[in-house]
């Protein structure tokens, strides 16, 4: 099956003209750019027959066939993160639409209807990232805090509880760019994604004793920087020696009194653990926190812990089946990265397809894939649609 190529080059053109600034392309959730990108896809839609709506929370839904039936689902999201690049999120979306302008152009007939869809607020945000696919999951939990936060974007709680899905669908299925460089590097055009990265997530406090550096000898230093980096070493450390697909941060640091004349008395760090296995993540976790116990004077608090998600093994078949007959290379990926398929999981069968990232560059304005790898990867997306809701 064949894609528009053309068309889906010109839409993300379109696309990447609804941005603020000079560099990249910034449409950052809840903005009127993310506003007018959400318009523009409505507009495209009832252009073209396909009926629309918008639920409370902002996320667009267009669907093909039956208006009753339990759809495929299938979409991404329009917002970006700041001066960041063309293809996250709106390459998901724009390929979505392509799927059902192409299948209506074709006179396919669906024995379930498709549904594409574009949520709000998928990039972080005061609401949390992935906001609007979580909302329609309904794993968004009532409380005061995000009350306020509702309150503070013109939204209340009613806004959140309205757009909770009630219906049931077949599936969802959603096209990425894949952020990193595995796929590159192994010379692989798709990537069948077999779960979403698991999260862990802790607060350090070191602590040490802030002095004059001039008048402080080293050997009588208490330094919390210097712990702090002997600390950063050693996650990386142990999170090499655990390989796998486990990876470790440290992005996050606060130093105290941060003047050039005082040895710092105080560091604050953020750990974050990443990989697909819990129990492996655990076991890095705890061997982190352990070393930090038995050097360092430190205090430690648990931020987030969000185990993986594990991909529909029916949908991967149909995606491995799709490639294989099309004599296109793949192999198989876990995500690093959150998306909004992840809020879905418990919801529906969810696949992902993921297309190469050129030198694994994501968020940045020189985010690249080519327009081959577009290709490829738009109609591996539309066979596999257009077989699950003809079979």
């Amino acid at each position: 099956m064949d894609v528009n190529i053309d068309r889906i080059m010109n839409h993300l053109d379109e696309i990447g003209r609804i941005s603020s600034g000079t560099k990249g392309y910034t449409r950052l959730a809840y903005s009127e750019e993310e506003d007018a990108a959400l318009q523009w896809l409505k507009t495209k839609m009832g252009e073209n027959g396909i009926p629309t709506k918008q639920d409370r929370v902002g996320n667009v839904f267009g669907r093909i066939g039956q208006a009753d039936a339990p759809a495929l689902l299938m979409g991404s999201h329009l917002d970006s993160v700041f001066e960041g690049g063309l293809y996250d999120g709106a390459l998901g979306v724009v390929l979505g639409l392509e799927c059902l302008l192409r299948i209506k152009e074709m006179g396919i007939n669906l024995n379930n209807p498709i549904e594409l869809v574009a949520f709000r607020g998928e990039e972080a945000n005061v609401l949390g990232g992935t906001f609007g696919s979580r909302a329609f999951a309904g794993l968004i939990e009532e409380s005061e805090a995000i009350k306020e936060k509702l309150e503070g974007l013109s939204f209340d709680w009613q806004d959140v509880e309205s757009v909770r899905n009630r219906k049931k669908y077949l599936s969802y299925m959603e096209l990425h760019i894949e952020q990193g460089s595995v796929l590159e590097a192994n010379e692989k055009q798709i990537g069948v994604v077999t779960s979403i990265a698991g999260i862990i997530r802790f607060h350090v406090t070191v602590k040490g004793k802030s002095s004059h550096s001039g008048t402080t000898p080293m050997d009588m230093r208490r330094d919390a920087l210097l712990y702090a980096s002997k600390i950063i070493q050693e996650v990386n450390q142990i999170v090499c020696r655990f390989g796998g697909d486990n990876v470790a941060t440290v992005g996050e640091l606060d130093v105290h009194p941060n003047q050039a004349n005082v040895v710092p008395g105080l560091v604050n760090l953020t750990v974050e653990i990443r990989g697909s296995k819990l129990n492996e993540m655990k076991m890095i976790e705890e061997e982190i926190k352990a070393y930090i116990r038995k050097h360092f004077e430190a205090e430690t608090r648990q931020l987030i812990e969000k185990a993986p998600s594990e991909l529909s093994r029916d949908v991967q078949n149909k995606i491995i089946e799709a490639c294989k007959n099309n004599f296109v290379s793949f192999m198989s990926i876990p995500s690093g990265a959150n998306h909004d398929a992840n809020s879905l999981v418990n919801n529906m069968e969810v696949g992902m397809v993921f297309v190469p990232s050129k030198d694994g560059l994501s968020h940045h304005p020189e985010e690249f894939t080519s327009v081959e790898d577009i290709k490829v990867g738009s109609e591996i997306m539309l066979e596999v649609i257009a077989n699950l809701c003809t079979d």
